[in-house]
């Protein structure tokens, strides 16, 4: 795979999100991305490999919350069968 070192031209990107009322702009640089705000000059870096980690993170996350709401129904339907096999 090629490595992108140098590039004459710059990648900048123009999502359809909206933060605050205004797109996002992404920037992307060899070893690092900057965000902001279409009409901010504030940026934010963050690396690849910290968009990588973040990214590992939430899917995570999100995999623990489907995990716990099964859970938490099968222990419902548990309890509701036993309660009407008593009566």
């Amino acid at each position: 795979m090629t490595a992108l070192a140098k590039r004459k031209t710059r990648a900048r990107f123009e999502t359809a999100a909206k933060i605050q009322g205004r797109a996002v702009i992404i920037e992307a640089e060899p070893y690092i991305a900057r965000v902001r705000l279409k009409g901010q000059r504030t940026t934010f870096e963050i690396s690849w490999e910290g968009i990588f980690m973040l990214a590992a993170k939430c899917a995570a996350e999100k995999l623990r919350a489907e995990r716990m709401a099964r859970r938490r129904h099968g222990r419902l339907r548990s309890r509701s069968a036993q309660s009407s096999a008593s009566l």
